[in-house]
This record gives C-alpha cells, sequence and structure tokens, in this order.
C-alpha cells in the first residue's frame, strides 16, 4: 500500500516537472519566431490553370516531394486526426492529458511505450530529421511545437505535416502519395485511400508488397471504424470503404507537356508550376502532333513541336516541345520550341510591316522581281522564275525571296535587326555584317517560343485601344499590323510543292509558312484575335529531307491545331491608325493624272511619316494614228498625233511581266525617221549586274563552259548587238537575249547595242 502511495506521488512529480519545465520556456517560445522549418529539396510539378498534375520530376535528392500545399483535404484531414491526435484541435502544441497517460503508462511498464506525441510535435520532429528519441529531444520538441503553435494556425500546421509525412519508400508528402498510389490528386481520394495514407506514415514500411500488407489493411480498417464511431461517416459509407482493396503497384506520374516542365525547371529551378496549359487540350493537341509525327516519319523526318498561346496573355495554353520524348536516336528530348533554328521566310511579313510604317511602300506597290545581285549574293525564287513585277503584299503572300531581298536592301538591315530586336526575337543579336541580306531568307536562327510571342504581342497591340498613357511604344503601329495579317489570310503558295489551297479552314486566319535552306526546317505561324499557333517540323540533327516544306508539313499541323480551338471572329480595323490613299490600279503607286486610264483604287495604309514617290509607271506617249509606231512632230503630221497614257515597265522587268501578264502592252518603236530624244533605259543587261564576278563552270574535261549573259529591250522585236571590251562577240533577236560568254580572267566591260544606236554597258570580273 505504502508502494503504490509511493509511485502515484513520484508520478505527480515527474508530472508537475515537466509542466513546470514547459511552462519556462513556453513565454520564450512565444516570443521567437520560427524560421522556415523544411529545406528539402521538392519535386518540379506543373499543374494545368484549373489545379489538375501535368507533370513531376522525382526531387534531386531522389524522393518523391511534392512543393507544400496550402491547405489538406477534408477527408485526410479528419482521418489523421482521428488516428493520430483526436484533440489536436483544442490543445496548443502539446497534450497535458497525453504527456501524463504516457509518463503514466511508461513508468507502469517500465519502458518507453508512449511518446504522447501531437502533430504538431511530429511536424517538428520530422523537421529535425527523426533525431534519437531522448527525453531531452522529446522536451525540446515540446518546446518547438509551442512556438509552432504561436504562429501558425491548426491548417497550416497540419499541411506542413501532410507535405513532410513519410509514405514508405521514396514517397513524402500526401499529394506524391495519393499520384504514385492512386494515380489521382488527394483531392480525389475515397474515405478508404484517405484512411490508408492516415495510418501510413506511423508504419510506412507495410505499403510494400508482403504479408505486412495484411497489417496495412487492418490499421485502415480499424480507422475506418473509428471515423464510424466518431459519427464523421456513417455505417453504409464504413462497409463500403472496407470492400475497397489496397493499392497493386505504384502508378507512373503523368508526364503531360513534358518538355515544358523541363523547360521551365531548367528556368527556374524545381518547384510548382502553375501553368496556363489547356489539360484538355493539351492531350488533343499532343494527339494530333503524333499523329503527324507518325506520318513524317516515313519520309525520314523525326521531330514536329507546337505551341498554341492565348494571344491576349501571351501564355501558351499547349505546349509540344517534341513529338515525343525518351529516345536520344532522335533527339526528342530537345525542347525544340526553346530551340534556336534557321528562320526560313518567316521574317518577310515583318520587314513588310516595317516598310509600311517607313512609308517606302503601300500594299499593292510594284516590287523588282527580276535577277538580283549583291556582292557575292544571289537570291532565287522557290521555284527560280521571276515575275518581272510583284505587288508587295503578293511579296509576303507568296513568300518571294528575290523581291523580299530587294525590300531589305531597301529597307537597311541594321534598322529590321533593331526592329526584330524590340519585337522579341532573343536570338537575333549579331551585327548586319555577320547576316547581310541572307537575313530575310534564313540567314538568322530564331525560337519557335520567340516566333508565337511577337505574333501575340501584334495581335495583342491590334486589340488595344492605342498606345495610352503608360503604355511602352510597340515597335509597328497598329494599321501596319492590320494591314500585314490582312496580307497574310489570302496566303497564296503555288510556287511551293504542297497542298497550300486545301487550308479552307472555317475560321479567319492570318497564317505564314517558311521553309529554311536545304529543307532542313519547315515552318507554320497563324494568328487570330485570340490565338497563336506556331509549329515546326524537321530532323534535330539538321538533317534536310525532300518535299519539307512549310507549307506542306508545317501547315497542315496549324491548321489542325486550329481545328481544336473556339471560332472567333476577327480583328477591328484601327480607322485612327489608317488612311485611304488613291493609288494606280496597276503600279499601287499614289496616283498620277496619267493613271487614269488604266483606273485607280482606294487602298488603305498606316498613317507614315512619308508616302512613295507617285506612279512612275504610266508616261505620256505620242503614237501614230494606228498605234504602230512612237512618233513626233518631225516625222508625223502633228494633227494626226495621239497622246495617250501607257503603264510602262523597265525593259528588264517588262520581259519576265509579259509572261505571265498577257495583257500587258508594250510600247511599238520608235518611227525611223523619229528625231526626237528618245527613252533612255531602253536596253538593262541582266546578267552579269555591275561589279560582279563572273565565274565559268568547268566540265570533267578540264574545258570551260561558259556562261549565259542575259539582256531585255523594250521592243520584243529589237536586234542586239553584243561586244566584250570592244570586240563583236554576236546578235540576239526575237525577245530571247541569252548569249553564252567565256570571259578571260580580269576585268571586262559588257556592252550591248540596238539598230537605233541605244546602248547599256556593265563592268564585271572574269574568276
Amino acid at each position: 500500500m505504502y508502494a503504490n502511495v509511493t509511485i502515484r506521488v513520484q508520478n505527480k512529480k515527474n508530472l508537475l516537472l515537466v509542466f513546470a519545465a514547459v511552462a519556462a520556456v513556453a513565454l520564450l517560445a512565444v516570443l521567437l519566431r520560427p524560421g522556415p522549418l523544411f529545406d528539402d529539396p521538392v519535386c518540379a510539378v506543373l499543374e494545368s490553370r484549373d489545379g489538375r498534375l501535368l507533370g513531376a520530376r522525382i526531387a534531386a535528392d531522389g524522393q518523391w516531394r511534392f512543393p507544400a500545399a496550402d491547405s489538406v483535404p477534408e477527408k485526410f484531414a479528419k482521418a489523421i486526426v482521428q488516428f493520430e491526435d483526436k484533440r489536436f484541435r483544442r490543445h496548443p502544441g502539446v497534450d497535458p492529458l497525453a504527456v501524463a497517460r504516457a509518463i503514466r503508462l511508461n513508468a507502469t511498464r517500465g519502458e518507453v511505450r508512449s511518446g504522447a506525441s501531437t502533430l504538431t510535435m511530429q511536424v517538428i520532429r520530422l523537421s529535425r530529421g527523426n533525431q534519437p528519441r531522448t527525453v531531452r529531444e522529446k522536451l525540446w520538441e515540446m518546446v518547438l511545437a509551442l512556438r509552432l503553435e504561436a504562429y501558425c494556425s491548426k491548417d497550416e500546421i497540419l499541411a506542413l505535416y501532410a507535405a513532410h509525412a513519410p509514405f514508405g519508400g521514396n514517397v513524402v508528402g500526401l499529394e506524391a502519395a495519393a499520384w504514385r498510389y492512386f494515380g489521382r490528386s488527394a483531392d480525389e481520394l475515397s474515405w478508404a485511400e484517405s484512411a490508408m495514407l492516415a495510418v501510413l506514415p506511423n508504419a510506412p514500411a507495410l505499403i510494400h508488397p508482403g504479408s505486412r500488407r495484411d497489417a496495412l489493411l487492418a490499421k485502415r480498417n480499424f480507422l475506418l471504424e473509428k471515423l464510424c464511431d466518431a459519427g464523421i461517416i456513417d455505417r453504409d459509407e464504413c462497409d463500403l470503404a472496407l470492400e475497397e482493396p489496397l493499392p497493386e503497384k505504384p502508378y507512373p506520374l503523368p508526364e503531360i507537356a513534358y518538355h515544358y516542365l523541363e523547360t521551365l525547371r531548367k528556368q527556374q529551378g524545381d518547384k510548382l508550376f502553375k501553368s496556363d496549359i489547356d489539360y484538355a487540350l493539351q492531350r488533343r493537341a499532343e494527339a494530333v502532333v503524333a499523329r503527324h509525327a507518325a506520318v513524317y516519319a516515313t519520309n525520314e523526318v523525326y521531330n514536329l513541336a507546337a505551341v498554341i498561346l492565348d494571344a491576349h496573355t501571351g501564355q501558351p495554353v499547349a505546349y509540344c516541345g517534341n513529338a515525343g520524348h525518351g529516345s536520344r536516336l532522335h533527339g526528342d528530348d530537345v525542347d525544340v520550341v526553346q530551340a534556336p533554328r534557321s528562320s526560313g521566310s518567316t521574317l518577310k511579313p515583318l520587314l513588310y510591316a516595317g516598310l509600311l510604317d517607313e512609308g517606302d511602300i503601300l500594299p499593292g506597290m510594284l516590287v523588282s522581281d527580276i535577277p538580283f545581285h549583291y556582292k557575292d549574293f544571289t537570291p532565287n525564287n522557290f521555284n527560280h522564275t521571276f515575275d518581272g513585277a510583284v505587288p508587295a503584299r503578293d511579296v509576303i503572300r507568296r513568300s518571294l525571296n528575290v523581291p523580299s531581298v530587294r525590300m531589305l536592301h531597301d529597307y537597311g538591315i541594321e534598322k529590321f535587326i533593331d526592329l526584330l530586336q524590340r519585337l522579341g526575337f532573343t536570338t537575333i543579336n549579331r551585327g548586319a555584317d555577320t547576316y547581310g541580306l541572307s537575313l530575310i531568307l534564313g540567314g538568322a536562327e530564331i525560337k519557335l517560343a520567340d516566333l508565337a510571342s511577337v505574333y501575340a504581342s501584334m495581335a495583342r497591340e491590334l486589340t488595344s485601344q492605342g498606345s495610352g498613357s503608360g503604355r511602352t511604344a510597340f515597335p509597328l503601329s497598329r494599321g501596319a499590323i492590320w494591314c500585314t495579317f490582312d496580307a497574310l489570310t489570302e496566303v497564296n503558295r503555288p510556287e511551293e510543292e504542297g497542298d497550300w489551297h486545301s487550308f479552307n479552314s472555317t475560321r479567319k486566319v492570318a497564317w505564314k509558312t517558311g521553309t529554311s535552306y536545304g529543307n532542313r526546317d519547315a515552318w507554320s505561324v497563324g494568328v487570330t484575335p485570340d490565338y497563336v499557333v506556331a509549329v515546326w517540323v524537321g530532323n534535330c540533327d539538321g538533317e534536310g529531307r525532300p518535299l519539307l516544306t512549310g507549307v506542306g508539313y508545317a501547315a497542315p499541323v496549324m491548321f489542325d491545331l486550329f481545328g481544336l480551338l473556339p471560332t472567333t471572329g476577327w480583328f477591328e480595323m484601327p480607322l485612327d491608325d489608317l488612311e485611304e490613299v488613291e493609288c494606280c490600279a496597276l503600279s499601287g503607286h499614289p496616283a498620277t493624272d496619267l493613271c487614269a486610264a488604266d483606273g485607280t483604287i482606294a487602298v488603305w495604309a498606316p498613317r507614315a511619316p512619308r508616302k512613295p514617290d507617285p506612279c512612275p509607271y504610266h508616261k505620256l506617249v505620242h503614237l501614230d494614228p494606228e498605234g504602230r509606231w512612237q512618233v513626233d512632230g518631225d516625222c508625223w503630221p502633228v494633227s494626226e498625233i495621239q497622246h495617250v497614257s501607257r503603264f510602262v515597265l523597265p525593259p528588264a522587268q517588262e520581259w519576265y511581266y509579259m509572261k505571265s501578264h498577257s495583257d500587258y502592252r508594250p510600247l511599238p518603236p520608235y518611227h525611223p525617221n523619229y528625231a526626237g530624244s528618245r527613252s533612255s533605259g531602253v536596253i538593262q543587261i541582266i546578267y552579269p549586274q555591275e561589279g560582279m564576278q563572273v565565274a565559268a563552270p568547268v566540265s570533267l574535261d578540264g574545258r570551260t563552259q561558259g556562261v549565259v549573259f542575259s539582256a531585255a529591250h523594250s521592243d520584243p522585236d529589237a536586234t542586239l548587238f553584243w561586244h566584250l571590251d570592244g570586240d563583236y562577240l554576236g546578235e540576239t533577236a526575237h525577245g530571247e537575249h541569252k548569249l553564252k560568254v567565256v570571259p578571260a580572267p580580269g576585268p571586262h566591260v559588257l556592252t550591248i547595242l540596238d539598230a537605233n544606236g541605244h546602248s547599256a554597258s556593265v563592268r564585271f570580273t572574269g574568276m
């Protein structure tokens, strides 16, 4: 009897000592605000805009540990509290009743059977790396638990526990466990699944296959019965939950938008990324990309990337960095959305917009399309033909190379580089001497991400209400953007192999394709007021393939992706940034009185600081009554001379222009007795051009093959006489003025004359 009294007194003294020690440090604990408890590495996690998991990467320490969430699902919260700490909502971090019970139990049994740990104390223990369970450590945990409770709410403490509790193997935290064991978010778990995860941190080894799974099932069912007894779930819910089986094996985590997550973690490290990705759209976009990639692989084209941006935010709503991943054979792990690749002709519309803004061109103004040589650069159109002269808007609709190079030459390479940089092309970072005029044909590398972003920013500018106060001035005016998009809605690419004419989308889309040299890169980008879709197709190793073009490979993917998007309207005309210009119907220049004979047309153009020159092609000519001769008063009665306005191109342009314009009427020849001043520029040498270095090809037997020189004359029936350094070479007639020449090395002068004494000369160097 006396012994029992002594034990009780001793227990009471121990309890009082514990309470005294705790009370002594409680005030200090409250005064010292805790710092971050956990600094463990976390997984990189990507969520869609509605919070659904798209993908995750294991943490740096090899653990599946998701970043901590702000809250805990209700089912798990009730289950863990019921199982681990029923008075969690009522105690200050240390449960006095649990401490008293533990002291009594441990003293009676003569060994440590209970630690009286609350969930708050378990959070502290987890943060300290599960230190050895000594009395001193337990007291320190109590102190730190009191301090944590002083500065954190119960829900915050519960979230810390859920994020850092062990769930077996290398799974840490509730959300990672829910995905690994049940393949879905913790918010979507049943009562049985929540109960299983609630009992698991108490004995995490039970999750492994084997006989111990019976013990896990028993613990789970025990907790379900407790939840039922507490009235948290009813009897029917409990019975149904008891019938649910345990998970068989871990689930693989989703790998949706795989490359986007990889790129984000490279840029920002491992953390939770809450994206604007539309979950359903992403899955459908990946299916479209995979379907096309399977077809393209038959031509040994293995890589395909696509991105869909919300034009209003500039953020991706679907992101397919490559057609696949996991295979290093074809570079599938490369995020091609972020990879610099040759731009092809994708930059041409931006040059068009820049020229419009400067007032250097109007949409329908003719641009020369004849052979062009600049230093060591001689561009060619895709189909190796020339049109003589082409309206500027058709240059980008048809993506013609030679007129584009001329336009860049007129605009200025440095100025264009500056425009591209201000628009947002991050990889265009070299000077004009490096890029040269080839910049407009793919001489620079761009990223698909930048291309899409630039078009999105243009769309946002066009849908805005002007510059406004506080807004940074955009590099292109709204008027120039509208004219450019308007031209791109009528893209027509007959000179490329491909079914461009089959892209009859039900929606209005401004779109542009591009193909790099050697058929290595195929591009397509399209824009509406709400979305931008950009696609790249090719091989990551840079191997070109026959038939790989933007219109044949990238455009079909782009239009299929647009087919996944809701139909939208079109951009409103920014009337404050546009003005009507009366233009010549044939030349596209501002009209003169002489243009009236062939008609004029009102054209919408940006408000620019200047206008192009008035139409230089309509001229007043003097003809005999039948229109057979150009005449003057010395060779024809003045009263019978008719004075008419005629549309006349320079000879070289005219020669090519007539081939595709059967309605073009060249001027008649001068009357033999014409004594007046004859028009200059009657003869135009097409090749070689002034200052060119000319190298004649050599055959296998070492003999020089010669070079074909060409010229044009305003009279299709004229005969031309060719001279090299004063020596006669031969004559040409009937409009086909081409002559094979074998120039010796060194400087030369080529001179061409007609029967009326007109002449033209160029200097060149033989190689």
